[in-house]
């Protein structure tokens, strides 16, 4: 082999390397550096190859050159490698800091008592859900400020707690269940069967009835709620309606536990 023909063996073999080492990795830049190294490597081979033909001295001049270009290939390739290595910690980093964020943001819209989505979380879902059909559903405990005055409010927080167990598990994933405040709250049915909420409305409400506290053992918690189609319409709208529903109910359950108290009498 020619004096001259080593270094660009070398070369050669170094580039190859190199691409070698981009197409492993699956660089995004492996294409364009592939690319551009080739030619780059092609070019310098005709002008080498010209200079050797062309001038006598030429060929001291390419092998005194030789060791420059092998020292540039070997850096283009430590170069690479550690530019890929930066780029898939800084990806990782990403990945990483977009979940913190969605679970902080779903952290904000918990209620951490009841574990339901919050009132603000109503609010935005609201405003920008669009073409929701299905039913709303408004709930409330009647006389929760009596239970927190006779059993304290660390018992009131657990009935609470127990609440918003109790409607997790009485619907499906498709549904949406919010904390409006207090001991309100909002359950949105992905269904236009209206018999099919009551259903799942009522055992919620028969459950209650039979609620139990720690020490203090089994007690009836009524339960009122209000029911309206959204299908169709804003759905503040239907909110609206299934909270004036809600609150006929809470007067009729009122009147009939006055009408009780005076047969009693």
């Amino acid at each position: 082999m020619s004096p001259w023909l080593l270094p660009f063996s070398v070369e050669f073999l170094i580039t190859l390397l190199f691409c070698g080492v981009l197409f492993y990795l699956r660089s995004s830049l492996s294409r364009s550096a592939v690319v551009f190294w080739a030619m780059l490597w092609i070019g310098r081979g005709a002008a080498s190859l010209l200079l050797v033909s062309l001038i006598p001295a030429g060929q001291q001049a390419l092998l005194a050159y030789a060791p420059l270009q092998v020292a540039l290939a070997l850096a283009l390739v430590v170069i690479a490698v550690r530019l890929e290595s930066q780029k898939n910690q800084l990806r990782s980093l990403t990945d990483e800091i977009i979940r913190l964020r969605k679970e902080t943001a779903g952290q904000l819209d918990r209620d951490p008592l009841t574990g339901l989505l919050n009132r603000s979380a109503l609010s935005r879902w609201i405003d920008e859900e669009h073409g929701f059909e299905g039913m709303v559903v408004v709930c409330d405990m009647d006389d929760f400020k009596t239970l927190n005055d006779v059993y304290g409010h660390l018992v009131g927080d657990e009935i609470l707690r127990g609440v918003g167990h109790l409607i997790r598990s009485s619907i499906r994933d498709e549904d949406l269940a919010f904390r409006w405040g207090g001991d309100e709250f909002v359950i949105f049915f992905r269904t236009s069967d209206a018999e099919l909420v009551k259903s799942r409305m009522q055992g919620i409400e028969d459950h209650l009835k039979n609620f139990y506290i720690r020490h203090h053992g089994v007690t009836a918690i009524r339960f009122s709620w209000g029911i309206a189609k959204t299908t169709g319409r804003p759905l503040r709208d239907g909110l609206a309606d299934a909270d004036r529903a809600m609150y006929e109910a809470k007067r009729a359950h009122r009147l009939e536990a006055w009408k009780g108290r005076a047969s009693h009498a």
